[in-house]
Formats: C-alpha cells, structure tokens, sequence
C-alpha cells in the first residue's frame, strides 16, 4: 500500500506541532495524501502562526490551539504525538480505552517503512555529537552507492513520518534515540542493527535493563561502546546477541589534525569520534574519508560551549543537558584540566522524574556555588540544594539573571557552567532556546 492510498480520507489528530514545528511537515505530507489532518497544541495560535498559516493553505481540516479537548480525539482514526506529550495524558483517556491508535513519529515511522538498517545512537550525552559526526560520512558512502539514507532526529526540525513517501528497502536510518524512545522502540519490538552507545543509559530510560533495547537485535548485529559501557552489558542476565565492538579515544590515529577534538573542554569528543570512526568502517567508510569529515566537524551548541571570558570568569553553555547525568559528565570534564573547586552551577527546570541523588556528591567536589532556575524539578530538589554544606545556593527567576547573578557571586579564574539537569520549562521552551537565551545574556554582560 503507498503511503497515499493508506492515508486518503483517514481522519488524524496531531497533537503538538513540536518545540521547533517539524510536525508542519508531517502534517502537510499527510494533507496532500488526503487525509483529514487536525492539529491541537497547548501552545498559542500567535507562537504557531507561521505554521498553522501554511497548513491551512494546504487544507487543514481543524486546529485548536490552548487546549486539548479529549472529546474531539476519539472520532479520529489515528493519533500522532509529539514529544511534548507523554502517552499517559489525561486526554488521551478516552482515546486508548476506545482502541484509537496512539503513535509517535518515530514508531509510525518504523511499522509503515519497508525494511532499513538503522543506525541507533544511545546513552545520556553526546548523543547528538556523534550523530553530527556520523551522519555526513554516511550520506557520502550511500551517496556514492545509489543508497537512501536518512536522519531521524527529533531535535533536528525536519519531519520524520513524511521521509516514509521515499523511504526504500535496505536504506540506511541513522537515530538519534532518547531514554523515552527507547522504551517506545522496544514496546514494539525494534532494536538497531547497528546500536552505539555514548555511555550506559541512565535510569528512567528503561523498564528492567539499559540494554532492554537490544533485546531484539541478531547475531549478525553490532553493539559499538567504550569498554565501560560493554563491561555494563556482562552484569545483565539476557545477554545481547550481538557482535561488541569496544572503542577508546586512542584509535584515532595519532597523526590525525583534528583541532576542534583536542584541548579543553571539546577532548571528550575523541571519545565520540573513536565510536563514529569504528561505526564508519562497518559501512566501508574509508579512513581517508573519516579523517578529512573529522577534521571539518565544528562543535554543537550547548555541548559545553565556550561562550567568552568576562574578566577573567570563563562562562560556558550546555544547555543541552536535561538530566543528572549529562551535569555530572559536564562537571566532570570541565574539572578535568584544573579540579579546583571553582565551578559556579546555573541548575534547574521542569520536572523529568530522573532521581539526581549520584548529582549532589559531583556538586559537593567541584562546585562553589549554584544559582538555581525556577520550574518544578527544582522545587523537587530545592531542600536537598539548599542542605548540601560548603555550597551557596541562590535563586534565579530567569536565565538572564542567572548569568547576571553568577558573574556577580565570581571571582578572576571561575568558571560559570550553565547545565541545566531538568529538561526546559514549558512547551515554548526548547534545549535550543533556553541556551541561546544563556549565551545571549553572558555577551551583554
């Protein structure tokens, strides 16, 4: 069936446009397929202009903007959710004990494609670097080879499910996957072929196992990860089937030119490039080819960014960072050169449901100071923040302040590390902005 004749004259709900309006996308190539496509959002008609006016250009049947009435949702044929929501709403109530079907873009996405080999990048950071790092070597080998290939990434703004009108047998799928996603992968039983792990998944990212996810790989599947990530794996009873490929920084050749991966707070992403390197070779990547890509790669924002020096206080963003985890790797790093205690923490945000009690024994050896956000994971941990001896703790009500508020409480040689730890408050709210706000206000300090 063409993704045509599956989606004419059905009647589908979007719920959420997205943090940055890549469900338009999907939205429009469903339009133009003809089906009766609805949007609902909780965000204001005014922040979704732009893409409600193109939409209903294209033929929008309805869109709501504010709220979600649940009684207009069981009369669809299919829900599509975006991130924003999680599948336990309270308007989904009616729907799910109606037997509607409720999917993600990316769980549509893998039931209605033909067979790909997917390329699935894990763990609670770097994620997204290496998935920069890897995806123009693949694009070049498949390129060359007359191959399709695709990124999924819901960070990246595109939209996932309308990549299934050109979506091919035996194209590659490089993933992005998130601790939620991988849960999702799992209830429906996919697993990559080809599953790279930044480092272990941390907790909330899985029912029983952090490796739950490859439960369904093969025997002639690979599991590409640092010997602590592969050494995490033998503590597990079900052990994965697949072919483990363990990588350290020190495969990149020595004699490599890599300017952006060495030094400073960017020599983590040796690590990186070590596990897109070994990725590439499965693929027939040449290392001539990985070298020249490497050497072009420049560092992300909000991946513990250097923003600038203010009077001999260093301030950096990584933003990116939505869980304890990420926060201690961040603190981890940035100690690493100079393990002074002179880190001045920007913390806090909406509420994730991550536990952070590994976070305080990282703050109590390398932090001085944390100015904490607003939002309700702080309020969750504002009593164990404020209990923790030798730190001081001030509250911030807006990431302007905050950088006002920390360049005031430092002195010559500090380092201002905005890494947040809880994901971004509100549904305007993205990694993205939230750290472009940060950055904004340190250079107009």
């Amino acid at each position: 069936m063409t993704a045509r004749e599956f989606w004419k004259g059905k009647r589908v709900a979007i719920i959420g446009l997205g943090p940055h309006g890549e469900m338009a996308e999907d939205a429009e190539s469903m339009i133009k397929a003809g089906a009766w496509v609805s949007i609902y959002d909780l965000k204001s008609e005014a922040r979704l202009k732009s893409q409600l006016i193109f939409l209903r250009s294209e033929g929008l049947a309805n869109y709501v903007c504010g709220s979600i009435p649940a009684d207009d949702l069981p009369d669809n044929d299919l829900i599509i959710l975006s991130h924003e929501y999680p599948r336990d709403s309270s308007f989904l109530k009616a729907v799910l004990e109606k037997g509607v079907p409720v999917e993600y873009p990316e769980t549509f996405f893998f039931k209605k494609a033909p067979p790909v080999t997917v390329i699935g990048v894990m763990g609670d950071s770097g994620k997204s670097t290496v998935v920069s790092m890897l995806s123009p070597m693949l694009e070049s080998i498949c390129k060359a080879e007359g191959q399709g290939f695709f990124v999924i990434d819901p960070e990246s703004g595109e939209g996932i499910i309308s990549k299934l009108k050109k979506a091919k047998n035996g194209d590659l799928v490089l993933m992005r996957i998130t601790g939620e996603m991988m849960r999702e992968l799992h209830s429906i039983r996919i697993s990559p072929q080809v599953a790279v792990f930044t480092t272990v998944p941390g907790p909330g990212c899985y029912d029983s196992s952090p490796f739950e996810i490859l439960e369904f790989q093969t025997y002639n599947n690979f599991i590409i990860a640092s010997d602590e990530v592969i050494d995490a794996t033998r503590r597990y009873k079900d052990l994965p089937r697949a072919k483990m490929l363990r990588t350290k920084a020190s495969i990149i050749p020595p004699e490599w030119d890599l300017p952006n991966l060495s030094g400073g707070a960017q020599s983590h992403n040796r690590e990186n490039a070590a596990l897109v390197l070994q990725a590439a070779r499965l693929f027939k990547v040449d290392d001539e080819l990985a070298h020249r890509l490497l050497a072009k790669w420049k560092p992300l924002p909000g991946r513990l960014q250097a923003i600038k020096k203010v009077k001999g206080v260093g301030f950096y963003n990584d933003s990116a960072s939505v869980n304890p985890n990420s926060t201690i790797r961040a603190l981890e790093l940035l100690s690493s050169e100079d393990p002074q205690k002179n880190v001045i923490l920007v913390l806090g945000g909406a509420d994730g449901s991550h536990d952070y009690r590994l976070l305080y024994p990282a703050l109590a050896d390398r932090v001085g100071t944390i100015v904490l956000l607003p939002g309700s994971g702080t309020a969750k941990e504002r009593q164990r923040l404020h209990a923790l001896e030798g730190i001081q703790v001030i509250s911030a009500p807006s990431i302007e302040e905050a950088a006002r508020l920390a360049m005031e409480n430092a002195k010559k040689g500090d380092r201002v590390l905005f890494s947040p730890g809880f994901p971004a408050i509100g549904l305007a709210a993205s990694r993205k902005e939230r750290g472009e706000r940060f950055v904004k206000a340190v250079r107009s300090l």
